[in-house]
């Protein structure tokens, strides 16, 4: 798992929150901008990718755009402080796996894990 976020804090909490619960999800990468992350994912080929929607530079939106193109596996869980419906619909349509928003990361971040993970591949065009 790669954790993107460029608050330190967000890391931080993913890093904690799998920590405290004992689970067996190992973080193989952590980034601060889009940037980063892409090039961790590209070396680590993680098999899912938590990151947060709002970022400067390269945003979760392009950077799921661009992790798809090169690892369409990969399952990307977006995140995002902003509560509105709609930014879960626009991190779908980038190709986002999932959308969690922050503000329930104590008691969503794990489901939503488990249910990207269980999910089956999507198949590339489909």
């Amino acid at each position: 798992m790669v954790v993107v976020d460029d608050d330190p804090d967000y890391l931080w909490l993913v890093r904690v929150i799998l920590e405290m619960r004992g689970e067996r999800m190992t973080i193989v990468g952590e980034a601060t901008s889009g940037e980063a992350a892409l090039a961790v994912v590209l070396r680590e080929r993680p098999d899912v990718v938590i990151a947060d929607l709002m970022m400067p530079h390269l945003n979760g939106l392009e950077l799921t755009r661009r992790i798809k193109q090169e690892r369409p596996q990969t399952k990307i869980l977006l995140m995002s402080a902003y509560t509105e419906d709609t930014y879960s619909r626009i991190a779908s349509v980038s190709g986002a796996d999932g959308f969690l928003n922050k503000h329930l990361i104590h008691t969503g971040l794990l489901p939503a894990i488990r249910e990207l993970i269980a999910r089956p591949p999507s198949r590339a065009g489909a």
